[in-house]
């Protein structure tokens, strides 16, 4: 008796150590969210826009892990029954209240396909074949092929209401895998906690192996874009005009993929440099990839008309740019891409330490 009043009065404590726990963190997150400056706050739609796209994607790799595993589990009636419950959440409150999904990689791959499908949906609704389709037919069989592909991959980025969605085949493979892990662990907590199985390390294995050994990173939609985009470089067909097309009808993922080419960089690094809050990438991108001025006016007036990519400028956000594009030379605007070209790891540790070294000169200010 004594034992049983023990519990319960630690279970009331625990409960009240938890409540405590959860009203500080929500004040902790509302004070960050409140001290970020505005050029590094994200807008409300797309908060909202990431967090579905988010949803989508972890939904679709638990459904695929609680189907393999529910067959491994068969002889145990109620997991099995869990699992085979599309309807019952399992692995995303899990995931949520330890704060896993807080990937800064995630979210910025999550935020750059909000700003993919919002430039998508601002092309203009009448205008001539697109490129892609041009390219389809082209004269070279490699080209045509590369473009078909890359057609194919974008249709897979919407649903049949013309939003966005997150395909299968959508994420660097370390971040795939490192996020089919993550659900393969709340799954594994949820049986082992809930139904007090303990040999379960196993069959999730065996379950989450197969999904990460057929992921093939070069059928994404930025592998293709990619692939395209080096192919139109080495016959001389990727310049200015051609990435002003791509802007202009809203194919961003093949312009990212074009200046990243032209500049030397990978896709990730040429979109950090996109979308500087300050609003000085986009001008020493397209310095740097050696684009005539006329189509550097347009790309940049087409970046700035579709919304808050560059939100950190304030007033005329395009004259502001062209007039940097003007006073930088290639040269120079290569040389400040330089860091962007070194080892991603390497990137990561120089902005962190610069981050660590600006937090503290605030402090003593």
């Amino acid at each position: 008796m004594a034992e049983a009043e023990s519990s319960r009065r630690n279970g009331k404590s625990d409960a009240a150590r938890l409540l405590l726990a959860a009203a500080r963190e929500r004040f902790a997150v509302a004070a960050t969210d409140l001290l970020l400056p505005d050029q590094a706050r994200l807008t409300e739609w797309q908060r909202v826009t990431a967090g579905a796209l988010l949803s989508r994607l972890v939904h679709s790799i638990e459904d695929d892990l609680r189907a393999r595993l529910a067959t491994r589990f068969e002889a145990h009636e109620a997991v099995h029954a869990a699992l085979s419950s599309a309807r019952v959440p399992i692995a995303v409150p899990i995931l949520e209240r330890a704060q896993a999904l807080r990937d800064p990689e995630l979210t910025t791959m999550l935020v750059r396909r909000a700003e993919e499908h919002r430039f998508w949906k601002a092309r203009p609704p009448e205008q001539a074949e697109e490129l892609l389709f041009q390219l389809v037919r082209d004269g070279d069989e490699a080209v045509a092929a590369d473009a078909m592909e890359l057609v194919i991959a974008r249709s897979r980025r919407f649903d049949r209401f013309q939003e966005p969605t997150m395909a299968r085949v959508e994420l660097p493979a370390e971040l795939q895998h490192r996020l089919v892990w993550m659900v393969a662990a709340a799954l594994r907590q949820y049986i082992v906690q809930q139904h007090g199985i303990g040999a379960v390390d196993g069959p999730i294995e065996e379950a989450a192996g197969p999904i990460i050994a057929s992921y093939d990173e070069s059928e994404t939609l930025e592998s293709l874009a990619m692939r395209l985009a080096r192919r139109l470089h080495r016959t001389g067909r990727l310049d200015g005009p051609m990435l002003a097309r791509t802007m202009e009808e809203g194919m961003l993922p093949l312009f990212i993929a074009g200046v990243a080419v032209l500049c030397a960089l990978d896709q990730a690094a040429a979109w950090e440099v996109l979308s500087d809050p300050g609003g000085r990438g986009p001008a020493m991108l397209l310095r740097a990839a050696g684009v005539d001025r006329d189509e550097a006016a347009a790309i940049l007036l087409a970046l700035n008309m579709r919304g808050p990519l560059l939100s950190g400028i304030e007033g005329d956000a395009a004259a502001a740019q062209l007039e940097l594009f003007d006073t930088v030379d290639q040269a120079s605007a290569r040389e400040v891409l330089r860091l962007w070209q070194a080892h991603p790891a390497y990137r990561a540790s120089v902005a962190r330490l610069s981050t660590r070294a600006r937090s503290a000169a605030a402090e003593a200010a």
